[in-house]
């Protein structure tokens, strides 16, 4: 109906490759330059004890003073700028971030932090006034980012504290794959992905519908309070600011801010988080620089909650290391450096595993259900996830990758729909050290064995889940420069995903968009 149909979702033309982040150009200053700005670095850095990274990007995007990570620290070291006194740790969910100790240097202070890379200042085109344009703005577009910050800290805190393993969506989808929940968070993201990419190859009206299909999860999920209820909200978020989707930013914004209020108390972290995010500026290539960094920063301080946890056998706390270990791989995650905690992850994951197949054994229950099966296949996967895109060691890889193959491989032939999934995920990494090699014949094979197993876990051709296969699969084509393949493979696809979203649109959720628009 045209009256339902989503307006343009993105300031690019139909099957344009979106818009590659370029770093804006950093530059030598002069003397002058620097002198200019030492007291409002003294500022940020030493007295309100900020990390460098911060401190950087508030130059940038209040005093258009740009340079490079480098450059700081050589100029720091020359002024002799020093962090010798620290605040005392955070007591509270307003708390700032916890400080390095005392004998921490300005340059030891951020090691290991990723430079958060700056897209460049292309301007949207032509683009609607948004909902969240009509927010008052007094204390200015980005003056609340840190109580993101804080919000986020204080979320992350909570749930460690008190998450229970009755709550965990994960375990539900596991347990039937091809009936995911409408309260999984991560569902929903996957869901906004598939928006971004039916529009990337000129299928408005598939990317419309699959937009009123994650706006429909996204009540559900707001009923749920898993641990990665938030993360997934901010990386739906940017990942419309980052990819150019400014005016389905201002569709969702809203209506998940006054959603989160009517089911959420005043004062909870999610309530202020979207709050806040509401009233940044989406407008100017610096807000929305602004908005990614800051995000970035929120996810790199829920690394360091994360982190110091590693180690927790509580099997409640499985979603841990997934959060950091598979969520880590979306566009806001990237960078966190895993690698640094290579002993302790490792150490973690071996004692989870060895947890997990003591407590199996002795549970006669545990082995009637293959079903059961899913924990562990979960840590398998982790640790093949962390080998292989965290530590780069590939003949490790490749043990741990053939090794779930024969677990999750049924002498039959069968097996649970669970195990086909963590199936089809060993495929794909095996097959991704397959093509490091320019093995194209066997990873072909794999990422083909993949789709069929993903078909198999869903019990259906056209899932959220196999449709992103085929894509994996079409660009291992053109990698091989199999370009006609690479199409074909890609129509496919499409074609599913059609039928994907037609499947679900039911009289329910045509009436609930109705609502909505």
């Amino acid at each position: 109906m045209a009256s339902r149909v989503l307006p343009v979702l993105a300031p690019r033309a139909p099957g344009s490759a979106p818009v590659a982040p370029e770093r804006t150009l950093s530059r030598e200053h002069t003397e002058a330059e620097w002198k200019s700005m030492k007291g409002v670095i003294e500022q940020l850095y030493i007295n309100e004890n900020r990390k460098l990274v911060e401190t950087m990007a508030i130059l940038e995007s209040r005093h258009g003073f740009a340079a490079t990570e480098q450059m700081y620290k050589k100029r720091l070291k020359k002024w002799d700028m020093r962090k010798r006194t620290y605040r005392k740790a955070h007591e509270g969910p307003g708390a700032s971030t916890p400080a390095p100790s005392a004998t921490t240097s300005a340059s030891d202070a951020d090691a290991g932090v990723e430079e958060v890379p700056r897209p460049g200042t292309t301007e949207p085109s032509e683009q609607q006034p948004l909902a969240i344009e009509r927010i008052n703005r007094a204390a200015g577009p980005n003056a609340g980012l840190e109580l993101v910050l804080d919000g986020v800290f204080s979320w992350s805190l909570g749930k460690l504290d008190s998450h229970r393993a009755g709550a965990d969506p994960m375990s539900r989808y596991l347990a039937n794959p091809n009936q995911p929940h409408l309260q999984d968070s991560r569902t929903m993201y996957r869901t906004f992905e598939l928006v971004f990419d039916l529009w990337y190859y000129g299928k408005g009206q598939l990317a419309g519908m699959a937009a009123r299909k994650a706006f429909y999860a996204l009540e559900f999920v707001l009923d749920e309070d898993h641990p990665d209820l938030v993360w997934h909200i901010l990386d739906t978020v940017y990942d419309m600011v980052d990819r150019g989707h400014i005016q389905l930013l201002g569709m969702f914004l809203p209506h998940a801010t006054a959603l989160a209020a009517r089911r959420r108390p005043a004062g909870h972290p999610l309530r202020r988080i979207l709050e806040q995010l509401m009233r940044c500026d989406y407008q100017t290539e610096r807000g929305r620089q602004q908005v990614r960094h800051m995000l970035r920063q929120a996810w790199l301080r829920n690394v360091h909650v994360l982190t110091d946890r590693i180690g927790s056998l509580t099997p409640q706390h499985l979603w841990l290391y997934e959060q950091l270990i598979w969520d880590g791989r979306t566009r806001l995650r990237k960078g966190c450096d895993l690698a640094q905690r290579r002993e302790a992850m490792l150490t973690a994951l071996d004692a989870l595993q060895g947890q997990h197949e003591s407590s199996s054994s002795s549970s006669a229950a545990a082995a009637a259900d293959p079903d059961d099966e899913s924990d562990a296949f979960r840590i398998c996967a982790l640790q093949l996830e962390y080998t292989q895109m965290d530590l780069g060691d590939r003949a490790a890889a490749e043990r741990l990758a053939r090794d779930l193959l024969g677990r999750t491989t049924s002498a039959s032939g069968g097996g649970s729909r669970s195990r086909a999934r963590f199936h089809a995920y060993a495929r794909k990494m095996l097959a991704r050290l397959q093509q490091d090699r320019q093995e194209w014949g066997p990873a072909e094979e794999n990422l083909r064995w993949a789709v069929t197993k993903r078909e198999a876990a869903h019990g259906a051709d056209s899932n959220l889940r196999v449709i992103r296969d085929l894509w994996v699969l079409a660009a291992h084509f053109q990698r091989a420069d199999m370009h006609d393949a690479a199409e074909q493979t890609t129509q496919d696809a499409l074609a599913r995903a059609a039928r994907y979203l037609g499947a679900d649109a039911g009289a329910g959720m045509e009436r609930r968009w109705g609502e909505l628009s």
